[in-house]
């Protein structure tokens, strides 16, 4: 299991890991960075991505679009 992601997931603009995340996402709704607006991708490639790096069951976590390094 990685002990880092593989910044597909972070913004390319700021550089943060912070998903702004619609209660009600489905697969195609655009996601967007919540520090600076840029786009991050489709719902379903982003938590494609987050779920081949562990996701909930790996080492990270995501709370309120943020994901962090379980502690």
């Amino acid at each position: 299991m990685p002990q880092r992601l593989d910044h597909r997931l972070d913004c390319k603009a700021c550089g943060t890991i912070y998903l702004d995340i619609p209660e009600d996402v489905q697969s195609h709704t655009p996601i967007y960075c919540s520090s600076c607006g840029k786009l991050l991708g489709r719902w379903d490639e982003l938590e494609l991505d987050f779920n081949q790096q562990g996701g909930q069951h790996g080492i990270f976590e995501m709370h309120d679009g943020q994901i962090v390094r379980k502690e």
